[in-house]
């Protein structure tokens, strides 16, 4: 992975701000509509710094798709590419996660909402017993805004909280993600109307610790994003976000401030991936 790859976590951002707005032309939507598969190709960066140098670069490439499996959707990654740089030497490939290798079964309904989330696989299988429930959907909540109920008009506001426990699980904890969402504007890409959504969220997480407390409050970790929706297929086409956190006290001891992260995904065959063009 070159650095031509995270210079395009921005160029959509330049592209589609260059589009007509059109904040009159169409009803904000409240449903989306899910076709049997699509699918979201995604890419991640994130830097640890020092005031003056960059400590850890990590990179992240993959796709996510979705299948309609009976009543549900088979929810996988596909084509994962991880690689860190340390201290300026040559990069490396990162192992997968457990949870880049395993397929997900999950329930998502028209507003946005994953009702159920579950790994599909042998419960008995060791990676199984080891995946955590709640990185589906904290994923996707990046990916897709909850719609509200009603019609929002311009600069209207509406909360969303996703609470989850993976304390059963080894290295698990316990969370919420709070994320405010308002309507910013509407604009035209290529002649498809386009909606587009911001979001600030707040992640708060409480892990598991010995004692009469039972629990430890973990760094709130803050993000602000965006996304585009399609209004003519009902579906969101482009996100982008980023957000950062500060570094815990060993590490400021040793002079580093924080770690910042950004990333963007778009749904493939959309009207972004054909403003893209082809892959470089």
């Amino acid at each position: 992975m070159t650095l031509r790859v995270v210079v395009a976590v921005f160029s959509v951002g330049t592209v589609l701000a260059a589009c007509r707005d059109e904040s009159r032309n169409a009803p904000t939507p409240t449903t989306y509509v899910w076709p049997d598969s699509f699918a979201f190709k995604m890419e991640y960066v994130a830097e640890t710094r020092t005031d003056s140098a960059v400590v850890v670069r990590y990179e992240e490439r993959k796709e996510l798709r979705f299948a309609v499996r009976e009543d549900r959707y088979l929810v996988w990654h596909d084509s994962v590419i991880k690689e860190s740089l340390l201290g300026g030497r040559r990069g490396e490939v990162e192992p997968y996660a457990i949870e880049d290798t395993l397929p997900y079964y999950v329930t998502l309904d028209r507003r946005g909402r994953v009702s159920h989330s579950e790994p599909g696989c042998d419960p008995a299988l060791p990676p199984c017993r080891q995946a955590l429930p709640s990185a589906l959907p904290l994923e996707l909540a990046r990916l897709i805004p909850r719609l509200p109920v009603w019609p929002a008009p311009r600069g209207s506001v509406w909360v969303d909280t996703l609470s989850y426990d993976d304390t059963q699980r080894p290295g698990g904890v316990r969370g919420m993600l709070i994320t405010q969402f308002r309507v910013a504007s509407d604009t035209v890409a290529g002649g498809v109307p386009l909606w587009k959504v911001t979001w600030h969220a707040e992640r708060r997480t409480f892990a598991p610790v010995p004692g009469p407390m039972g629990f430890a409050e973990g760094v709130p970790v803050g993000e602000d994003g965006y996304v585009y929706i399609d209004k003519e297929r009902e579906l969101p086409v482009f996100a982008m976000w980023g957000g950062g956190v500060a570094a815990p006290a060993n590490l400021a001891a040793v002079g580093v401030r924080g770690t910042g992260f950004r990333g963007r995904a778009y749904l493939a065959g959309s009207i972004v991936e054909r403003l893209l063009g082809p892959p470089e």
